[in-house]
C-alpha cells in the first residue's frame, strides 16, 4: 500500500511539474510577440523623436534668423548679395567653383 501511495505522489509531483512547464512556455509564447512589438515601438518613437529635435532646431534657427532680418540691416544686405541683389552703384561677380585638378 505505501509503495502504491509513493508511486501515486511521485506521479501527481511529475504532472503537476510539467503543468507548470507548459504553462511558464505559454507565458513565454504568449509575450514574445508583444515584447517584440514594443522594440518596434519603442524604435520608432526614438527616430520620431530625434526627427522633432532637428526639426526644432531648424525652426529655432529660422526664427533667429527672421529676428536678425528685422533688426540687423547688415544682414539684410548680406542676404541680398547672396540671392544677387544690388544696388544700382554695385556690381556682384559671381566665381565659378574650382575642381581640384589644374
Amino acid at each position: 500500500m505505501q509503495q502504491t501511495e509513493k508511486y501515486w505522489n511521485l506521479i501527481n509531483r511529475i504532472v503537476l511539474m510539467a503543468i507548470i512547464l507548459m504553462a511558464c512556455v505559454g507565458v513565454v509564447l504568449a509575450f514574445t510577440p508583444k515584447v517584440r512589438q514594443m522594440q518596434e515601438y519603442q524604435q520608432t518613437n526614438d527616430s520620431l523623436q530625434q526627427r522633432i529635435e532637428v526639426t526644432v532646431a531648424a525652426e529655432q534657427e529660422l526664427k533667429n534668423k527672421q529676428r536678425r532680418f528685422f533688426s540687423d540691416p547688415e544682414f539684410v544686405e548680406k542676404v541680398a548679395h547672396e540671392v544677387g541683389y544690388a544696388r544700382n552703384n554695385e556690381t556682384i561677380f559671381h566665381f565659378p567653383e574650382e575642381t581640384g585638378s589644374y
